[in-house]
Order: C-alpha cells, then structure tokens, then sequence
C-alpha cells in the first residue's frame, strides 16, 4: 500500500529536489520545493499521503519536467523499494500502489513493473494491461512527455485527478481531503495520459471493455454442483494469491485481519484463510476478526447490543469449532457517541467528494474498524484490551454485486437482474472502492479484495448462470457444501451501517441516505 501525489505545473518553476524520511523520523517540508504550490498541500494533503504508508515517506522534483512527486509507503514485499522509482534508463519515473497476483512476480511487485518499463519494445499500455491486482499508478514517460495514470479494471484502489485548464497544472491523488480544487475520481480501468506538450488529456485508453454479465438460465441446476467446485476453486486461489504475498516488514506468519460482520461473505474468506493455512502449515498465523458496533443514541441499543455483533459472537464460534488449531481473534471494536463525533469531521475529510449520508455511515464504520481498536475475550470470559496487529485487512466486498445480494434485486426478473449485476460490477469502483479505500488505509493498512479478484470476477460474470445468482444462491450453496459453515449460509443479507448501526446516529433520526452532509 502507498500513497500517490503528482503535480505537474509549468508555471511553479520546481527546482531539482529529493527528500526521503523513513519511519520514524520528524517530517520536515522546508526548502522551497513547494513554492508556488497551494498551501493545502503542505499542510493537509501530505500528512493525508503519508498516514497510507507510515514506513516511508519521499519528494521529488525535477526542474526539467516541472512535476513533483509525493510517494509514501506501507511495506508489504521484499525487498523494500522507495518510491517514486526512477528506472535505470532515466526514461520512467514510477509510483505505483496495489498488490499484483501475476505468477511470474517472485517478490517485489514494484520491481516487477520496472522490469517491464525496461523492455524498449513494451508500451505503457500494454504494460498496465499485463497487471493482474489491486492497484493505481503513475507514470511519466520522460521520453514521449506524458504522463499516466489510472487504477485497475475494478479500481480497487482510490486516485482522483484535478486538471487546471487556466495554467495546465495536473494533480493526481490517492486522497485530497476536502478542498477548493475539483477532483474527479478516476474511473477504474481507464488509462489517461496527459500530453505535457499539448496540454491534452485522453481518457479514450483503457484496460479491458466494461464487464457484461451472461444472461444463460440454468433453471433444472443441472450445472450447479460443477458450478458450486469451480467457483471454490477461483475464490480458493484469489485467497492463496493474497496470502502468500503478505510479509509485513518480512516477517513470516504475521497476523491477518478481516472486517468481519459475522454474514455469509466474510465468513466465507475466513474459512478459506483457515483452509489455506492449514494447507501450508501456518498454524502460527493469528487471524484477527474486526468487527465494530456503535453505541447509537437514537434506538438507544449499546454496541454489545447490534444486530452485527450477535451475529459476530455466534459465526466466531462456529468458525472456531471447524478450525479448533488455528488462533481466530475476535475483536469487538467498540465506538462510543463521543468517539463517533470526534471522529466524524476526519472521516467526510477522507471521503470527499463522496458527501452524503449513506457514505458517512459506511465509510466510518470502516475507518473504525481498520484502525482495530477494542477488545478480545479470553478464558473465564475475560474481556481484554487489543489492538490489531494485522496490517492487510481481507474484505467481502463485490459479493453482493456478483452475486445478487441486494435486497432490491429480490423482485427482478432474470432480464432485469442481468442489467443490475452488470451496472453494480461495473460502478462498484465510484460507488465503494474510492471511498472505502481512503478510510481504512488512512489507519495505514491494506485492504484485499478476494471477491474482486480479476479472474473470480470474469468468471462470476461470465459463466455462472443468472438462476444462481438470486439471493446469492451459489454463494449459499458454497458455504453449505464446500465449507461446511451451516446456518451461517443461510444468513440474511444486512447492510454494514444497519448491522452496526453507524446509520442515523442522532435523535433526530429522519435523515435519508441521499441527504448531503452538514458539518
């Protein structure tokens, strides 16, 4: 996980700089490298950059190209690679963001994109195309005088863009916090390239063409038990895949966290975690639970009391039952009121330009529990404090999207549902991920996304048929023959903010979702 900022202004006049700070030193931003600049970037943009990677934090600018460069970055590979990445051949200067699953990659994923930017024969677009991950990057091609930039086909990872026509300058983010400039989330699977000669940005580039979704009815599931073995086996290997490619500051058997609500999604990657680690002997690994609940002054319920925490208390148990060698943690992440109004102008900071209701609600339930403080129970029901140790958090996210999760899908026909599933997988990156993305690596953690992973995903869509999709109909059948989870298979779906009641937090509880936010 890192955190990206480019600008480019041909009016600012950089001068040649590089700093570099590494965990734990003080951050000093004097010198004039920032000159010229809004003050915003020195005072809220780059300590909102430097909290998504606390190990490392580094500026760069080049005269010559009139850019500067803001990288920081959480280690998760070896070897540790500083950013922004000047290839050897002086043409690339890279900063990248995400996690790659390509089976060549041995270590390092940063490296691996500079292998291929090394080969004279390879253009940027392919390149990016060869991804396979959760990520978002820039490239300025020193040669073409352009510079690149975009996110994955689902858009895993945040980064928005804000081009100023009046002076050409071009600023690119993971995060920006609310401020006077528009940014525009980038969408996800595009690759836009700004020609600093021409001053032109095409967005007409892209990874691969939107996802459609088969219309094919299987209504006698004559295919359901095949189909059931095939999707384990893809979301079986995107787990390996996430995996075996966590070594926190290198170190083996460190600690895994899922946001967990107790429901059928998250309960399905935690038993495929377990399986997976048992397969290779990790029994050392801890698995840490995330679960958080808020203490809601409108129903009056306390967060022991949530609908998410029940059920969090009861699917931890079963899944400790199925899995008695492997240390499964659940932390109940506990918010009071006062906590949540402390907190709240920090989170519609992170999510801006998201600014309604819905998404302070979602959004801060994650900001919460990624940053994994609250309590564990031991033996004789002892309640202790605990934090999470874990630094890559998996998440169940997509599968209500692919798999017809949504309530309001519960009354489609097969044809309505087919246009449904195909604009959710399809918006998912604007409509979540953007907004996710910015509030749990704000607690400088990576999130992975199993049910997003590029190979599940284009199975999901194009060979499962839409009978199976209703009510999450596979995904059941799945937990129930596969994993053997038992009633957990059958739980309904409930929304994050209902779960944990982080929706309607005060008395005057008739807000609607769509409402804009007040300060």
């Amino acid at each position: 996980m890192c955190g990206i900022f480019l600008v480019y202004n041909p009016l600012v006049g950089f001068k040649d700089h590089f700093k570099e700070f590494y965990e734990g030193d003080q951050i000093s931003l004097t010198g004039n490298v920032l000159n010229g600049l809004d003050p915003y970037i020195s005072d809220r943009l780059i300590p909102l950059i430097q909290n998504r990677g606390p190990n490392y934090l580094s500026l760069r600018s080049i005269e010559s190209l009139n850019t500067l460069w803001v990288s920081s970055i959480l280690s998760l590979r070896q070897p540790f690679t500083t950013q922004s990445v000047v290839t050897a051949n002086n043409r690339f200067i890279l900063q990248f963001n995400g996690e790659l699953y390509n089976d060549e990659i041995q270590y390092n994923d940063t490296q691996y994109i500079v292998s291929l930017l090394s080969d004279e024969n390879s253009t940027v677009p392919n390149i990016i195309r060869q991804l396979n991950g959760e990520f978002s990057y820039t490239i300025f091609d020193t040669l073409n005088n352009c510079i690149y930039f975009g996110r994955d086909p689902i858009g895993k990872r945040s980064l928005s863009y804000h081009l100023n026509t009046e002076n050409n300058q071009l600023s690119v983010a993971s995060v920006t916090g609310q401020c006077t400039q528009d940014y525009i989330n980038c969408k996800a699977g595009v690759i836009y390239r700004y020609d600093t000669i021409r001053h032109t940005l095409d967005s007409s580039l892209s990874i691969q063409p939107p996802y459609k979704v088969t219309n094919v009815i299987d209504m006698e599931r004559t295919t359901l038990n095949d189909t059931v073995d095939q999707l384990y086996f893809e979301l079986a290997r995107a787990v390996q895949r996430r995996i075996d490619s966590i070594h926190p500051r290198h170190v083996e058997n460190s600690p895994i966290a899922v946001l967990f609500s107790g429901g059928l999604d998250c309960s399905i990657l935690v038993a495929l975690i377990c399986q997976h680690l048992l397969a290779k002997g990790s029994k050392d690994t801890v698995l840490e639970l995330l679960n958080v609940a808020f203490e809601n002054p409108r129903t009056g319920l306390q967060p022991c009391d949530v609908p998410d925490r029940k059920l969090a208390i009861q699917s931890h148990q079963v899944l400790q039952n199925l899995f008695p060698s492997i240390k499964i943690k659940l932390l109940e992440i506990d918010v009071p009121y006062d906590e949540y109004l402390k907190c709240r102008p920090r989170v519609i900071d992170l999510i801006y330009p998201k600014q309604t209701e819905m998404d302070l609600s979602i959004a801060i339930a994650f900001y919460f529990a990624s940053r994994g403080v609250g309590y564990i129970t031991e033996d004789q029901d002892q309640r202790i404090p605990y934090t999470r140790h874990g630094i890559v958090l998996f998440s169940g996210l997509g599968a209500d999207e692919l798999y017809g999760g949504y309530h309001k899908f519960n009354n489609r026909s097969f044809d309505e549902l087919t246009v449904e599933l195909a604009s959710q997988i399809n918006n998912i990156h604007d409509r979540n991920l953007n907004r996710d993305d910015k509030v749990i690596a704000d607690n400088g953690v990576e999130v992975r996304y199993p049910f997003l992973d590029n190979d599940v995903v284009k199975y999901s869509t194009e060979m499962i048929p839409i009978n199976f999709k209703m009510s999450k109909l596979i995904l059941r059948e799945l937990a129930d023959k596969k994993l053997n989870l038992g009633s957990i298979a059958m739980e309904p779906k409930r929304a994050i903010q209902f779960g944990s009641k982080s929706a309607k937090m005060t008395k005057n509880g008739n807000k609607n979702g769509t409402d804009i936010l007040k300060p």
